[in-house]
């Protein structure tokens, strides 16, 4: 295959596309989970230590956010609160010296950190928010990716196992990631780790972990505008924001409102619109996950919560006092939404580095390998946390690069989108209410697995 040549990366999407397809209309959604979810055992070139924290009692960081998750439902639109819940962490590092198959030792978590520790080469510390619509994978998938990201960026990287939907729907998986940013900023009794100020951690994530970061990153900056504290187990805090966030392939927009969609589909994965997606098919298998009781129309929240600021950070009206964020992607159908939020984030006078990939699907980097726009941009990502964490703030720049020898061309920040955050708005929670509910889902006597 030719990674230069944009007709071959069209043909490799639509493949990629009617590949999923095949498997997409006839695998249940606790099928999907169970295979993305596995704890497979660790070896190789990485070191884990893992850890566990109870559900905090003394605390407001839940209040707080369903506080902002309430002012920002301008549609008094229904949705499920969560209750905080104990989290399961992994840290992850590079472990050198070491074979593909060779087993960690048989020590404790704590010694298994400390040997981590020591092979870590900077105070930088990653929080993973890893992708996976909001609905599969967990720690285990991402180890490999979180292990070469440290050793390209000297770090060490914490996982947090996000709550998924459909069971845990909007809020819960931000709920985790806000509390997990916590826990590094004041360790909890029983985390391995000391205090780490917010100028060593920068976010990263990739997809709808990305999605999150964005989400936290709002629910930090609408804090600070109320001069809100936390309390979480006990420790106060004030909701500083991180020294960056890198974010590959970021989702802003759940709703799928925006031009891009429709201009960019011939050169992506995503199969359908989204109100037609395979899980809403009369045909779709049913399990204990899905469809939920009551039923709704999506896997992550009820429909109108997608157009939510939180949900779906296009539809923030203010990034004012943002960290510097890198963004890299391909060009995919989501990004007039990372378009729109690159251009609000300069406009408050922020630092955004908005780098789009010809003719490349989402999340490309994790299944084009070979692919020199997967090296460069992979490269790129980890030196923009490794500049962030030395508290660097490059000047905004957006660059389109070209498949033919990854030829940068500048676009111009006011320019990335045509449509203003209002216009936006109402564009996402229109298209909202074209997501209905299947009248088969509220059939009575149909079973589940």
């Amino acid at each position: 295959m030719d990674f230069q040549n944009t007709k071959h990366l069209v043909s490799a999407a639509q493949k990629m596309r009617a590949e999923y397809l095949k498997g997409a209309h006839t695998t249940a959604i606790s099928v999907q989970q169970a295979a993305t979810c596995r704890n497979d055992p660790v070896k190789g070139p990485l070191w884990i230590s893992k850890f566990s924290l109870p559900r905090p009692t003394d605390d407001t960081s839940l209040d707080l956010l369903l506080k902002l998750v309430d002012e920002a439902n301008e549609h008094h639109v229904r949705y499920d609160h969560p209750i905080s819940v104990p989290l399961d962490f992994e840290w992850v590092g590079y472990r050198s010296n070491v074979q593909k198959h060779t087993p960690q030792p048989e020590v404790g978590e704590k010694e298994k950190f400390a040997k981590l520790t020591a092979e870590t080469k900077s105070p930088l510390t990653i929080l993973y928010l890893y992708g996976g619509t909001f609905v599969l994978n967990s720690p285990s998938s991402y180890r490999k990716t979180a292990a070469s990201l440290s050793q390209a960026t000297g770090g060490k990287v914490l996982l947090v196992r996000q709550r998924l939907a459909p069971q845990n729907p909007f809020p819960a998986a931000l709920l985790d990631a806000f509390q997990a940013y916590l826990t590094l900023l004041n360790p909890p009794a029983g985390s391995p780790h000391e205090p780490i100020p917010a100028s060593s951690i920068v976010v990263a994530g990739d997809s709808s972990g990305a999605c999150l970061a964005l989400g936290l990153l709002q629910v930090l900056l609408r804090l600070q505008r109320r001069g809100a504290t936390i309390t979480f187990h006990g420790a106060t805090a004030p909701p500083v924001v991180p020294a960056g966030m890198a974010l590959l392939s970021p989702v802003a927009d759940l709703t799928n409102a925006f031009p891009s969609f429709d201009r960019n589909a011939y050169c992506d994965i995503f199969p359908v619109p989204i109100e037609k997606l395979p899980y809403l098919e009369k045909s779709f298998p049913i399990c204990a996950a899905w469809p939920t009781r009551p039923p709704r129309a999506n896997l992550y929240c009820e429909a109108g919560m997608l157009a939510h600021p939180l949900a779906s950070p296009a539809a923030a009206d203010d990034w004012t006092g943002t960290c510097p964020i890198w963004m890299g992607s391909g060009q995919e159908q989501i990004v007039d939404a990372s378009r729109l939020v690159a251009r609000e984030i300069h406009r408050a006078g922020g630092s955004v580095t908005l780098r789009e990939y010809e003719s490349m699907p989402h999340t490309f980097f994790w299944v084009f390998r070979g692919a020199p726009q997967t090296k460069e941009i992979l490269a790129e990502w980890a030196q923009a946390i490794v500049r962030f964490a030395r508290g660097e703030r490059p000047p905004s720049s957006a660059q389109f690069i070209r498949a033919r020898g990854l030829r940068a061309e500048p676009l111009q920040m006011e320019d990335l989108v045509s449509f203003t955050v209002q216009q936006a708005q109402e564009m996402m929670w229109k298209k909202t209410q074209g997501y209905k509910v299947p009248a088969f889902h509220q059939e009575p006597g149909r079973s589940s697995l």
